[in-house]
C-alpha cells in the first residue's frame, strides 16, 4: 500500500491547496513554466515577525493572485501568503530560521524552507528552478514532492481497478456468508476472510482519496468511479463487525484496529480472530459464530438505526428474527404493524436474493 494512505492530516491538507484547479497551483505551474524559482511561505506574518524569521523585503499587502505570485517568484527572496491563501504579505523576504534545526537538504531555498516549516509548523512551499520540481514542507513532514498529474492519473486509475476486483471478490463472499447466514452454518473462517477483505478494500478507498485530493479538479472522474464502486462499502463493513465481535468487544475500536494491522497481520486469520475477542480457537474454519443480524438489517429498506438496534436486542441473533412472526415484531417499541411487515418481507426477500450478484 502506497504511503499516501498513511500521510499526516496536515500534509493532505496541504496537497488540497496545491491541487490542480486552485489559484496556488496555478500560481506555481506558472512560475514552473517560466523556468523559475519559488519559496513561498504560507503562514501568519505576524507570527513571522515575532520569531524574527523574517527580514528585508518588501510589504505587500495586496490581494492574491496566480499572476502576481509568478510575478513576485522573479525575485530571489521568499514569499509570504496568508494561510487562507486570500493576501500575499511579503515578497522578495530573506528568511532566518534557526540554523541548529536539522536537514538533509542542501540548496539555499530547500533547506531554508525545510526548518522554517519544522520551526513554525507551517506550510512551506519550494519550487526548484533548475529541476523543476515542487516540494511541500509541513512542519515537521517533509519533503513531499508532487507528481506530475498523468502520473497521479495512472497511479488512481490502477487502484481503481484494483478496488473493482477486491468488490467482485467482496460481493461472492458476502453472497455466500448471507447463504449461511440464513441457514445457520456461519464458520469463524468465512467470517475473517470478509473483514480481511473489507479492510483492504478500504484501504485502498482511502488511497483513491488521497489521489482524488491531489488531482484536485483533474480527480472528478475518479472520485465518481470510486463513489460508484464503494458505494454501500463501509455500512456493510461496520455491520458485519457488529455481527460478529464477541460480547463485551466494541467494533468500533475492532475497526480502528484493524485499519492499524500491518499487511502481515492482516493475512492472519489468528490475529484477526483474537482481535474480534475470540481468542485462540484452533481451527477456525470448524468454530460456528451466530450473526446478530445487523447485516441483513441494514438492507431492509427506511429501517432507521435505533429500530435496528432493539430488534436485536430483542431477538439476539438473526436465527430468532427469522422465526419472529408481524405480530412479534410489531411488539418491540417504533417498530409498528407496517414496519413489521416490511422487515419481514425484507428478510425474506434477502433470502431470495442470497444466490444473486445484488447481495451487497
Amino acid at each position: 500500500m502506497s504511503p499516501r494512505r498513511n500521510l499526516p492530516a496536515e500534509l493532505a491538507e496541504a496537497l488540497e491547496m496545491v491541487a490542480p484547479g486552485t489559484d496556488l497551483r496555478d500560481g506555481i505551474d506558472n512560475i514552473i513554466r517560466a523556468s523559475n524559482g519559488a519559496l513561498v511561505v504560507v503562514a501568519n506574518p505576524y507570527k513571522l515577525e515575532r520569531m524574527n524569521l523574517v527580514s528585508g523585503g518588501m510589504k505587500i499587502g495586496l490581494e492574491f493572485t496566480p499572476m502576481r505570485l509568478y510575478e513576485l517568484a522573479k525575485m530571489d527572496g521568499a514569499i509570504v501568503v496568508s494561510p487562507d491563501l486570500s493576501v500575499i504579505h511579503y515578497a522578495n523576504v530573506y528568511l532566518t530560521p534557526d540554523a541548529t534545526l536539522e536537514s538533509e537538504e542542501t540548496g539555499t531555498r530547500h533547506m531554508a524552507g525545510h526548518r522554517v516549516a519544522r520551526q513554525t509548523g507551517d506550510l512551506v512551499i519550494v519550487v526548484s528552478e533548475r529541476r523543476r520540481v515542487v516540494s511541500l514542507y509541513q512542519g515537521p513532514y517533509g519533503p513531499h514532492v508532487l507528481e506530475d498529474i498523468g502520473v497521479v492519473l495512472s497511479k488512481a486509475n490502477s487502484a481503481l481497478a484494483t478496488l473493482e476486483k477486491f468488490t467482485v471478490r467482496l460481493t461472492g463472499e458476502a453472497r455466500n456468508l448471507t447463504v449461511h447466514e440464513y441457514d445457520g452454518a456461519v464458520t469463524l473462517r468465512e467470517v475473517v476472510n470478509a473483514i480481511s477483505t473489507f479492510e483492504y478494500s478500504a484501504r485502498i478507498a482511502d488511497e483513491i482519496e488521497a489521489y482524488v485530493r491531489e488531482l484536485g479538479s483533474e480527480g472528478r472522474l475518479i472520485e465518481m468511479q470510486l463513489e460508484q464502486a464503494f458505494h454501500n462499502v463501509p455500512d456493510q463493513y461496520d455491520a458485519l463487525l457488529r455481527d460478529y465481535v464477541d460480547e463485551g468487544v466494541d467494533p468500533r475500536e475492532v475497526r480502528a484496529d484493524l485499519h492499524a494491522f500491518t499487511s502481515e497481520q492482516l493475512s492472519e486469520p489468528v490475529e484477526i480472530t483474537q482481535l474480534l475477542g475470540y481468542g485462540s480457537v484452533g481451527q477456525t474454519e470448524e468454530v460456528l459464530v451466530r450473526p446478530r443480524g445487523y447485516r441483513q438489517l441494514e438492507r431492509v429498506p427506511r429501517l432507521p438505526r435505533r429500530v435496528a438496534e432493539r430488534l436485536i436486542s430483542e431477538f439476539g441473533s438473526l436465527q430468532d428474527l427469522l422465526t419472529a412472526t408481524e405480530e412479534e415484531l410489531d411488539e418491540i417499541e417504533g417498530v409498528g404493524q407496517a414496519r413489521a411487515r416490511a422487515i419481514h418481507r425484507g428478510l425474506e426477500r434477502q433470502r431470495g436474493l442470497e444466490t444473486s450478484n445484488e447481495v451487497l
